[in-house]
C-alpha cells in the first residue's frame, strides 16, 4: 500500500518558504539521505536565493531527522542573492563518500542570461566583475589587475575587503563587484552518511567549455558503474546550453574514475544526430523540438549506460540513448511509449528478488505536469508491464532509492506552488499488482 504523503520538506521544518528538486540515495548503512532547494523569496529558478537543505532517515524512511542547510548561499532578496540550484546526490560505496553536486549562479543570474565561459582565466583564477572591468581573484585571496596586485581582498564569505573595511560581495552584486556572471558546476561531499558536508569546490574549469552558457545537474541522482570495462567510475547527468537566445539546450553527463577527485565530461546526447540529408548538425545548433535537457541514467548489466531524457519532440515521449564507453558518448537516441510533458523524470534499478528491475517515474500526462505514474521494467526500460498511479493531480519533479528493506522510497512536488517537497513509500508488489 502507497504510504501517506510526508511532507519532509517545508516551511514548517525549515526556514524557506519553497522547496524543490528533490534528490535521493541509500548508503551501504541503510541510511536514507534527502536533499531539496530551499527557495526563500519565490518558487521560482535563479534569480533567487537558493540553498542546499538535507535531511536523513535511519529506519528506512519511516522517521526522519531535522532538516539542515548543507550548502549557504549569500543574499537578502531575490535579485541581490546567489542561488545553489538542482542538486544530484551520487554515493561511491566503495569509499562510502556522497557527492552533492549543483550549479551555482551568482545574483541575478538565471539561464536565460548565463553567459558563455567557465568563469575563470587560463590560469585558473576566478573571473571578478566590477563596472566591466575584470579583476581576477588569485588563491591567496587577493584580486588582480591581470597581473598587478589590487588593495581588494575577497574574505571566506566572499565579501570584498579595501583597508580593512567590507566594500562589496561578489556573490551578491553588493559594491558592484559580482562573479563573472555565468553558471558554475560545483560539488560538496560527505562522510559522515550525510550528517556534515565539506565546503563546496568549483569543477567548472574541468567539464565546462567557453562556448558553453549554463550548466546544470540531472538534477535527481547519479550512479557508480558495477560492471564492465569502467567499473566504479561515478557518473552524473548534467545538461548545459550552447546559447541562451535561442534557448538550446543539450543532455550529457560528467563522470569520475577517482573517486571523486577529478571530474570529465562526456559527449553531448545530440552530438551524433545528422539532419538535412549530408549535412550534420551537431549539439551547438538544435531547433526547438531536438532540445534536450534533465536525464536520468542507469546501468545494464554489461555496464552499458541508458539515460531517461526530457525533451521538447512534438510526440510528447521520453527520449532514451546509450552508452557503451562509460559516459563519454552517447548513441541510439530515440523515444519510447511513455508520456512525458516536457518535465523531468526519475529512474533507478532496484533489487526484486534474485533480480533487477527498473523503476520510472514521471508525470504521465502529455498535457500538463499532473498524474504522477511509477512503471516497472525488467528489461532495462525497454517494455513496461507494470504501473501504478502514485499521485493524482498535479506532479511535478521526483527522485527515488530503495530502502534497505527493499521499500521503494520516492520524493516528489506534488504541486505546482512549490511549497513542499513530500515522501512516500510502497512495495514493488504495489506495482506488480496493477498490471497493464
Amino acid at each position: 500500500m502507497i504510504s501517506k504523503p510526508f511532507k519532509l520538506f517545508c516551511k514548517e521544518r525549515g526556514e524557506a518558504g519553497n522547496y524543490r528538486i528533490p534528490s535521493i540515495i541509500t548508503t551501504k548503512h541503510g541510511t536514507i539521505v534527502a536533499c531539496a532547494d530551499a527557495r526563500y523569496f519565490t518558487a521560482r529558478d535563479n534569480p533567487n536565493r537558493i540553498d542546499k537543505a538535507v535531511c536523513r532517515s535511519l529506519d528506512n524512511g519511516k522517521t526522519w531527522e531535522d532538516m539542515f542547510i548543507a550548502v549557504k548561499e549569500q543574499g537578502e532578496s531575490m535579485q541581490y542573492s546567489s542561488a545553489a540550484i538542482d542538486p544530484c546526490l551520487v554515493y561511491d560505496d566503495e569509499t562510502d563518500k556522497i557527492f552533492m553536486l549543483y550549479s551555482h549562479t551568482p545574483a541575478g543570474v538565471g539561464i536565460l542570461n548565463s553567459r558563455r565561459g567557465t568563469g575563470f582565466d587560463a590560469n585558473g583564477r576566478q573571473i571578478v566583475v566590477k563596472d566591466k572591468k575584470k579583476y581576477y581573484l588569485g588563491k591567496d585571496g587577493r584580486l588582480y589587475d591581470k597581473n598587478v596586485v589590487t588593495p581588494y581582498t575577497v574574505d571566506e564569505n566572499y565579501n570584498v575587503i579595501e583597508n580593512g573595511k567590507k566594500i562589496g560581495n561578489i556573490k551578491t552584486l553588493e559594491g558592484g563587484f559580482t562573479e563573472y556572471r555565468t553558471s558554475y558546476m560545483y560539488v560538496s561531499e560527505s562522510s559522515d552518511d550525510g550528517v556534515t558536508w565539506s565546503e563546496p569546490v568549483c569543477i567548472s574549469t574541468q567539464i565546462k567549455e567557453e562556448y558553453m552558457c549554463f550548466i546544470g545537474c540531472g538534477p535527481g541522482i547519479g550512479i557508480r558503474i558495477k560492471n564492465g570495462a569502467h567499473k566504479g567510475r561515478l557518473v552524473a547527468p548534467i545538461y548545459f546550453t550552447p546559447r541562451f537566445w535561442p534557448l538550446m539546450e543539450c543532455t550529457s553527463c560528467i563522470y569520475s574514475d577517482d573517486h571523486g577527485k577529478t571530474w570529465k565530461r562526456g559527449g553531448a546526447v545530440g552530438e551524433n544526430r545528422k539532419r538535412l540529408g549530408l549535412f550534420k548538425v551537431g549539439h551547438k545548433f538544435l531547433v526547438d523540438g531536438e532540445r534536450t535537457s534533465e536525464s536520468q541514467i542507469i546501468e545494464l548489466p554489461d555496464g552499458t549506460l541508458k539515460v531517461f531524457v526530457r525533451n521538447h519532440a512534438s510526440c510528447r515521449k521520453v527520449a532514451v540513448a546509450v552508452s557503451k564507453d562509460g559516459g563519454e558518448s552517447w548513441h541510439d537516441y530515440h523515444h519510447i511509449d511513455v508520456p512525458q510533458c516536457i518535465c523531468q523524470i526519475s529512474a533507478i534499478n532496484v533489487k526484486d528478488g534474485d533480480k533487477e528491475a527498473t523503476l520510472l517515474l514521471n508525470a504521465s500526462n502529455p498535457k500538463k505536469r499532473e498524474t504522477g505514474v511509477i512503471r516497472l521494467s525488467y528489461d532495462y526500460g525497454e517494455t513496461f508491464p507494470y504501473s501504478v498511479t502514485v499521485k493524482e493531480g498535479e506532479f511535478v519533479y521526483s527522485s527515488m532509492c530503495q530502502a534497505k528493506d527493499g521499500t521503494i522510497c520516492i520524493l516528489y512536488e506534488g504541486s505546482t506552488e512549490h511549497e513542499t517537497v513530500d515522501f512516500i513509500t510502497l512495495t514493488l508488489d504495489d506495482i506488480k499488482n496493477n498490471k497493464n
